[in-house]
C-alpha cells in the first residue's frame, strides 16, 4: 500500500455539500480556517455555488446556522464529531484506510485536510485549499465522474500503482480550469473541480501521481489516486 510520506499542511478548508437528490453535483458553501486564536468557519453566501446549493434545499451545516456570520466557537469540535476518537481502538486502521501512517503526528486540522468528513448520511466534506500547500505533499483524492468515462470492466484492468497522466481542458465547456486523467491513454475522470486551479498551479513543479485504491459499486465505481507533489 502506498502510505503518505509529505504530510498536508494549509490553513483553509473549503466545506462542500451535495443533494441527496442529485449526486452528480457538489457546491462549495463554506470555509473553515485556522487563525491566529483557533479556528474560524463562514458560509460563502455570496457565490454562484451558496446560491444554487440553497436552491436545491441545502439548510446549513448542523450547529452553524445560515447567513454572515463568522463562527468561533468550538468550531474544529464540531467538525471532529465526524471523525473516530483517536482513542479508539480501531484508529490506526482509520489511518491507514487513508494511507496515513499509524504515528501520524498531525493535528486534528491536518487530519481532516487529508481524510475529509464525509458520512453516508449527508452530502459534506471538506476540500483542502491546496493553493496554501507547503511543498513536498501527498495528497489522496477521489477521480470525479469516473462512472461516466470508464466501464467496469476497463476498470478491472487498470493495477493500483498504474501511473496517472493529466491533461488541462482550457476549452471545457463546463470549467476551462478542468483537469483530465488518463491511465494509459484510458480517460478515467477528472480533477475535483475545487482543485483544479491549484493543480494547474503545481504543474511548473514535478508532480508524480498513481492509482492508489479502486472501490465502490457497479452502479458508482470509485477510483482514488495520490499525488504527489516536489
Amino acid at each position: 500500500m502506498t502510505m503518505i510520506e509529505n504530510s498536508l499542511r494549509v490553513k483553509t478548508l473549503f466545506l462542500t455539500w451535495q443533494s441527496n437528490s442529485d449526486r452528480n453535483q457538489r457546491y462549495l458553501v463554506g470555509m473553515l480556517k485556522k487563525v491566529d486564536n483557533g479556528f474560524e468557519f463562514s458560509y460563502l453566501v455570496d457565490t454562484p455555488d451558496y446560491i444554487a446549493a440553497c436552491l436545491q434545499g441545502f439548510l446549513g451545516y448542523p450547529a452553524f446556522r445560515l447567513g454572515t456570520t463568522v463562527f468561533s466557537n468550538d468550531v474544529m469540535v464540531t467538525f471532529m464529531k465526524r471523525l473516530p476518537p483517536r482513542s479508539r481502538r480501531d484508529f490506526k486502521r482509520y489511518l491507514t484506510n487513508h494511507h496515513l501512517p499509524e504515528n501520524f503526528e498531525g493535528s486534528d486540522f491536518d487530519l481532516i485536510s487529508h481524510t475529509g468528513i464525509q458520512l453516508p448520511s449527508d452530502g459534506f466534506d471538506l476540500v483542502p485549499d491546496l493553493t496554501e500547500a507547503h511543498i513536498p505533499f501527498d495528497y489522496l483524492m477521489e477521480v470525479a465522474g469516473t462512472r461516466y468515462y470508464i466501464t467496469n470492466e476497463e476498470i478491472a484492468s487498470i493495477a493500483i500503482g498504474s501511473k496517472v497522466d493529466f491533461q488541462c481542458e482550457n476549452d471545457n465547456e463546463h470549467d476551462c480550469n478542468a483537469v483530465k486523467l488518463f491511465v494509459d491513454g484510458l480517460p478515467i475522470g477528472y480533477v475535483n473541480k475545487l482543485i483544479c486551479p491549484a493543480f494547474r498551479l503545481l504543474l511548473s513543479r514535478e508532480i508524480k501521481c498513481i492509482v492508489t485504491k479502486i472501490s465502490g459499486t457497479e452502479e458508482r465505481p470509485l477510483i482514488y489516486v495520490m499525488f504527489s507533489v516536489r
